[in-house]
């Protein structure tokens, strides 16, 4: 069940494989089970989270940089994502970290 967090953290230390990702998005924006581990999956996901509510969000993506030119390539769809929602909610933040 989803549960207001004004922050949300992903850090991407230790990725060793490209499941990874989604399970560490899966437990940090509490997605429920049935989420797919796929960018097409998470668009529909994070706009039911993050849109149309009241509540300010800052989302914090740690040790981007410093995964591979690999890694960081999968996961241009999730930061492109990111910034959409951004663009179009004043309540929601987006920032690298690392």
């Amino acid at each position: 069940m989803y549960q207001y967090k004004e922050v949300y953290i992903l850090d991407f230390t230790n990725i060793q494989y490209y499941l990874d990702f989604h399970q560490i998005i899966k437990k940090e924006l509490d997605f429920p089970d049935y989420y797919g581990m796929n960018w097409d999956a998470f668009w529909d996901l994070a706009r039911s989270t993050f849109y149309g509510r009241g509540e300010n969000y800052f989302i914090e993506i740690h040790n981007f940089y410093s995964m591979t030119e690999e890694y960081q390539d999968y996961c241009k769809p999730m930061l492109e994502i990111f910034e959409d929602i951004q663009k179009e909610n004043s309540n929601v933040f987006f920032a690298y970290i690392s």
